[in-house]
């Protein structure tokens, strides 16, 4: 199943490039037009702007910075290899009060913090625990938990790797696999993070630093 999960990574990339092709297409033309066919091209049971949603941001597991309140655009719910996913735009903003010295005045201060993509997939099986891997940088000091070194150099020093099964987890993301993961850092649009749930649930996190239709746009 851990080759799902590098699909769905590869699936990301993939969708960007086809899009960057298309930068000088107006914004509604890419969202009328193109957005429902690349999808409909990669996956099964498209559904534009669904009603129900599978994705959890909060009940992720992937750490985030501290943030006021979530706004989630052009959610799309389809089936890969035949499991249940979603995608869709995140951002997270950060709201702060303050007091103006200039007149003693309280003020609000709204901060973009993140702006990315969120993919979700069920796949349909149980494992022994869940594991997350995100990487390293800022987030180090803010979201402190046991991390786990694999050995593997060129992976440890991008990724930290968190699980309560340190002897699953190794089998589970193997050197292979870890590689292979650290081939698609070289061409994805942004860092990502993924976190794999005990009950089979996939989050994948790309901070891209823009939404993932938009047009114009390129790393």
């Amino acid at each position: 199943m851990s080759y799902v999960i590098i699909g769905l990574i590869i699936v990301a990339c993939i969708i960007h490039s086809v899009l960057k092709k298309s930068k000088e297409t107006a914004d509604q033309a890419v969202n009328d037009a193109i957005v429902p066919g690349v999808m409909n091209a990669l996956f099964d049971d498209v559904q534009m702007h669904p009603e129900g949603h599978l994705l959890d941001v909060k009940g992720s597991n992937i750490p985030l910075q501290t943030y006021s309140y979530l706004n989630s655009s052009g959610n799309i719910c389809f089936r890969y290899q035949g499991h249940p996913a979603e995608l869709c735009s995140i951002t997270l903003t950060d709201v702060n009060d303050y007091i103006d010295e200039n007149n003693d005045m309280r003020q609000t201060n709204e901060q973009e913090i993140y702006r990315g993509q969120w993919m979700c997939c069920e796949l349909g099986e149980t494992f022994p625990t869940g594991f997350t891997f995100w990487p390293r940088g800022k987030l180090d000091k803010i979201f402190r938990t046991k991390t786990i070194k694999t050995g593997y150099e060129a992976f440890d020093k991008r990724f930290n790797l968190s699980c309560d099964n340190e002897e699953w987890v190794m089998y589970f993301l193997n050197q292979d696999r870890m590689a292979r993961i650290l081939e698609l850092t070289q061409t994805a649009f942004g860092e990502f993070a993924v976190c794999l749930h005990g009950d089979g649930k996939l989050d994948l996190a790309v901070h891209s630093g823009h939404h993932f239709f938009e047009v114009g746009r390129d790393k």
